[in-house]
């Protein structure tokens, strides 16, 4: 079924006029199949508390609304050298325990001692270059879980209960997490340590994903880091096990991964991905972001695609993310 399938709205302008006009049209069938967005925005009704001061930056614990009856912790962490307002980067985890993953804490919420794990404590590292960082947990991980996926332990996640109860309301787990997103650059916007005009995203994995369909439809993002997910839905969402909330109805009937990727430019856009990743095998990320290179090339800014394809497993590199958001976010 998969080599019968026409994908509608795969890239092929050839004109930079051509490009808009189908990039638009992709977003608008994209939000479609996400299961739509909110039409409205609640008030975020942020609160901040537990702030923690430490060499140079400090961490604060926040919540806020997203949509009616949704409330999302986080973790915003702010330099306390430099000089702001400072550009923000909204850093989204993948599979594991939420946002304490992020920023040097351990499933219990203390300091984490020995191995930051796949995640390298991004955020810390984002910080501690002099950006402000917003860490939320995704719908689904860390508070975010149904009282029956915490009582399994805390590295259990609610992904299945979440992604099928949205489908049956016409929803999906991945657009209420897109929404979610937005809202984080909301309450980024919303900071006088922040200039709203310098926000960036970065994810790894789920948090990759999110990433990547958020920078799709989100104009205010500015430069975006793709770790551990770029790759075609034929040979990674389809061909290995996947987490059911990657899963969404109807999208290969007009797209491929490729093209929601080309729907980036001309923004800048880094692709970090493991050569040893199980589950987005390299050389299909290698072969995807060559073809995501036509939409930049045809744009004439082929130098705001850049990757790093480093030797190693699923996990953040960093050896070039922090360099390339600090570039592209203008210190």
């Amino acid at each position: 079924m998969y080599g019968t399938t026409q994908h509608s709205l795969a890239f092929h302008p050839t004109t930079a006029a051509a490009f808009y006009e189908w990039q638009a049209t992709l977003r608008s069938t994209l939000t479609r199949l996400l299961g739509g967005l909110p039409a409205q925005r609640v008030p975020l009704r942020l609160e901040q508390y537990g702030e923690q001061r430490f060499d140079g930056w400090r961490r604060t614990q926040v919540v806020y609304d997203t949509d009616a009856g949704v409330s999302v912790p986080a973790h915003i962490l702010y330099p306390e050298r430099g000089q702001g307002p400072f550009p923000a980067v909204v850093a989204l985890h993948g599979h594991g325990y939420g946002k304490h993953d992020l920023v040097g804490l351990d499933t219990s919420g203390q300091e984490r001692q020995g191995d930051p794990g796949i995640h390298q404590d991004f955020a810390l590292r984002l910080v501690k270059r002099g950006f402000v960082v917003i860490a939320p947990d995704q719908a689904g991980f860390g508070e975010r879980r149904d009282p029956a996926t915490q009582a399994l332990g805390p590295q259990e996640w609610a992904c299945r209960v979440l992604a099928f109860h949205a489908q049956m309301l016409g929803k999906t787990l991945l657009g209420m997490r897109v929404w979610d997103t937005m809202r984080a650059i909301d309450v980024l916007q919303s900071l006088p340590e922040v200039d709203g005009a310098r926000i960036g995203c970065m994810g790894l994995s789920g948090g990759g994903t999110t990433t990547l369909f958020t920078a799709a439809l989100e104009e205010r993002i500015k430069a975006i880091v793709v770790s551990g997910y770029l790759n075609s839905f034929q040979d990674s969402i389809l061909a290995v096990r996947h987490c059911d909330c990657n899963y969404v109805p109807g999208i290969l009937q007009y797209m491929e991964m490729v093209d929601i990727a080309c729907t980036l430019a001309p923004r800048p856009l880094l692709v970090e991905s493991g050569s040893e990743d199980p589950i987005f095998p390299i050389e299909t990320t290698k072969a995807v972001f060559e073809q995501v290179g036509q939409a930049y090339r045809l744009l004439g800014v082929p130098e705001r695609l850049e990757s790093d394809f480093f030797e190693g497993g699923h996990r953040i590199s960093g050896v070039k993310a922090y360099d390339w958001l600090a570039h592209w976010l203008a210190f």
